[in-house]
């Protein structure tokens, strides 16, 4: 039993058939933020109204202690998939204890859901609940230790515990002129909401005024409540609240930095446990609430710092099914999202399985799905999400101003990333064909990104569940709520690729075009297909440059690339005036490839093939450019060898007849009244040609001949799906010929343990 659960065990009210016992020891007095009020409750109604809030917070300690369970079974299950030696009937075991956790898990949801009230509206569907602060207890509390921090009770409930003359509120708000203390809540000099402990005290002295205690007296007797005033004194739960909230600010800036007590932000630090949780350290001003979902909240703001897996960290295999029936995999993928969320569409966050997304304007946001159910977890693992690209109803934006979020606004911030399961490549993959022990297989790596603000990036993708389309200088993703959460979950993401992902967006798309062995990639756009390759080209051109974060604020529409990719194909390849700058630039290339040969394995075929017809242009020029010849008097070495690296890149033959193809200015396919076969045999010969050029010796051409058919016959005839793409001369390449079975098993799902999941 966890030390909340104890505490609530050890306090609560005992119930039998329809009587309440009346809790021994029980609060009868209770601060309300809200409306700077003391509640004092009728003698006859303590046990049943502490015994309502006890239930509540029973229920949502279980709620929160049951998300705990299955997040930390989802690690030991990740953990053991990832051992490289492990065992089908012991991972099938701790699967098991998966399941079994979820449907608890489920269980304690659908409770608090009959105690909530149903999801109709974000901001009136859950019932309100009144936030209160025990602080007074009866005469038997002595040696029961402290009470709960913070009680939470229905609205409802209150309201009619009120009109039965079984509560009574009396405001500690006063005129100042009469000696009395205005609002406790003020403006610091930064414009920030504190509270202001001075009018606090001033505000509970007012109560021992001969009047104003005489007035409540009566009134207290009257309800048949016994309460000691004089109690008030010797109760310093207030100044210690008061104190804790003004302190848990001092780091919070901007929509954190104020204290909140609103509908809103009371629900929010109900469904975030804060009742259970009740005795913090003084010195730690935030708490860590735990589950698969990491929270943490400062408590006078209601405002809590989320990040989320989607569907949870060890990602889903997504599989599209294409018009003409055919499906293709699209590999391990998860969402990571880093969140404030706050008001009732942060507590919505927090209490549902399933979450939408949701905008604002030209901002987004994430916020609970009415209803929805996460896919199971066995469903997760093998099935995973299968999916059509054409879009449906619930992946258009889902707006705040419709009416299931009436009067609910789109706070703090947002950020966040999709992950694929990348495979490991080794250290060094010419010296060992294998990874070390150690080392797992794959492990997840973003290549695109999402934020708060979608400005700019309106209309991203739209046609498709899972689209990738060019705007306003950047590579940006259409991704429907329904593939992070499972169907029928609203909304969509937008996000982009930066100059930081650039890098892995390729590694992403050029590891997809070789799970299809090449064939179309459908998810993106052929023309944005089109700019990544043109892009590719140029950045291998001028690797001293970082093109991407330039074309940012150049470049608008796919058209303003290609244009700039046309000029570049225009300069380097010169004639006339310019030949002369022209060769030196092919010779940058060349250097560039051999280089930088590693990132050829995030290129295209098409920026393969447009790059081995740049490689192998020669004229005039390129013949008196001394750059050209070496030391033993052999012509065009630099850029014979980067043919020969362009080559060594390619996986597969169905890549090497892709590429062959493709030797074009602009790397589009061949079209001469020739067959394919045709095709890559006289471009086999003018590579052969290229090679030997020189001295012309018969031994240079056999030479020639002999490394262009050593790459084609060390090719594989088919992908080895689960690793990493290699160079095809190496003994990494060489070594795996078959499917990885390690894959997905045996790679990194974390984050695990601490990193995820911080100590209370």
């Amino acid at each position: 039993m966890s030390e909340a659960n104890r505490q609530i065990a050890e306090n609560s009210s005992d119930r039998h058939d329809t009587v309440v016992e009346s809790a021994r020891g029980a609060a009868q007095c209770y601060f309300r933020p809200e409306t700077e009020e003391l509640v004092f409750i009728a003698g006859s109604e303590i046990g049943p109204f502490e015994s309502h809030w006890r239930e509540l917070m029973t229920d949502m300690d279980a709620f929160h202690e049951a998300r705990t369970r299955y997040s930390r079974l989802l690690e030991t299950y990740g953990r053991a998939a990832m051992e490289p030696l492990r065992s089908a009937s012991r991972l099938d075991e701790r699967a098991s204890a998966v399941d079994k956790a979820e449907s608890e898990l489920e269980q304690t949801r659908e409770r608090l859901r009959k105690k909530l009230g149903a999801f109709a509206n974000i901001g009136s569907g859950y019932d309100q609940v009144v936030e209160l602060i025990p602080v007074a207890q009866g005469p038997k509390n002595k040696g029961r230790g402290k009470a709960p921090r913070y009680a939470y009770v229905k609205k409802g409930y209150f309201s009619k515990t009120r009109e039965g003359n079984k509560l009574h509120s009396v405001s500690l708000k006063g005129n100042e002129k009469d000696g009395g203390a205005a609002s406790i809540f003020i403006r610091d000099k930064h414009g920030n909401t504190r509270i202001d402990t001075r009018k606090l005290g001033k505000q509970l002295t007012t109560l021992q005024s001969p009047k104003v205690k005489f007035d409540l007296q009566r009134a207290l007797k009257l309800m048949g409540s016994d309460f000691d005033l004089s109690t008030l004194n010797k109760d310093f739960v207030l100044f210690d609240w008061a104190q804790q909230w003004n302190d848990s600010l001092l780091s919070e800036r901007q929509v954190n930095a104020n204290v909140d007590v609103s509908s809103g932000a009371q629900f929010m630090r109900f469904v975030s446990n804060v009742s259970a949780y009740g005795q913090f350290d003084p010195n730690n001003q935030q708490a860590s609430f735990k589950g698969e979902a990491k929270t943490s909240l400062t408590l006078a703001s209601g405002c809590a710092n989320a990040t989320f897996y989607a569907p949870d960290r060890l990602g889903w295999p997504l599989r599209i099914e294409t018009e003409e029936g055919k499906a293709f995999d699209l590999g391990m993928l998860r969402v990571r999202m880093e969140t404030e969320l706050n008001g009732f569409l942060g507590g919505s966050a927090q209490l549902e399985a399933q979450l939408q997304v949701v905008m604002e304007g030209d901002r987004q946001g994430v916020a609970g799905q009415p209803g929805g159910r996460l896919p199971r977890f066995r469903e997760r693992r093998t099935t995973g999400r299968r999916f059509h690209q054409a879009m449906d109803a619930n992946d258009e934006g889902v707006q705040l101003s419709g009416e299931a979020f009436a009067g609910v606004r789109l706070e703090g911030s947002l950020k966040g990333s999709i992950q694929w399961l990348k495979p490991t490549p080794p250290p060094d993959e010419s010296i060992s064909g294998a990874l070390p022990n150690n080392q797992a297989s794959g492990q997840f790596t973003t290549f695109c990104t999402f934020g708060h603000s979608i400005a700019g990036l309106l209309g991203a993708g739209s046609g498709g569940k899972l689209r990738c389309t060019f705007i306003n200088g950047r590579f940006c993703f259409h991704v429907a709520a329904s593939l992070c959460w499972g169907a029928g979950a609203k909304g969509a993401f937008l996000a982009e690729v930066d100059a930081a992902t650039i890098a892995e967006f390729g590694a992403w798309l050029v590891y997809q075009l070789y799970s299809l062995d090449y064939s179309f990639f459908d998810v993106v756009e052929r023309e944005t297909f089109e700019a990544y390759s043109q892009y590719c080209v140029m950045q291998m051109a001028k690797m001293e440059e970082q093109l991407y974060e330039r074309y940012l604020g150049e470049l608008k529409i796919v058209d303003d690339l290609s244009n700039t990719f046309r000029e570049f194909v225009e300069d380097i390849l010169a004639e006339g005036r310019q030949a002369d700058d022209a060769s030196k630039k092919r010779n940058v290339l060349a250097r560039n490839v051999i280089q930088f040969k590693l990132d050829l394995l995030q290129h295209t075929p098409e920026s393969k093939g447009i790059l081995l017809y740049l490689l192998t242009r020669h004229g005039k020029a390129d013949h008196v450019d001394s750059d050209n010849r070496s030391l033993l008097g052999d012509i065009y070495s630099s850029r014979k060898e980067a043919v020969i690296c362009v080559l060594s890149s390619i996986q597969t033959l169905s890549e090497w007849e892709k590429v062959l193809c493709r030797i074009s200015v602009d790397g589009v396919k061949l079209s001469e009244g020739l067959s394919d076969n045709e095709t890559i045999k006289q471009q086999e010969e003018d590579l052969v040609r290229f090679l030997q050029e020189g001295y012309n010796r018969d031994v240079d051409l056999h030479r020639a001949k002999s490394s262009i058919q050593a790459i084609h016959h060390r090719l594989k005839r088919a992908i080895t799906y689960g690793y990493a793409l290699a160079f095809n001369d190496t003994c990494y390449y060489s070594l795996h010929r078959h499917a990885n079975t390690q894959y997905p098993g045996g790679c990194e799902f974390g984050p695990w343990g601490d990193e995820q999941l911080p100590t209370v």
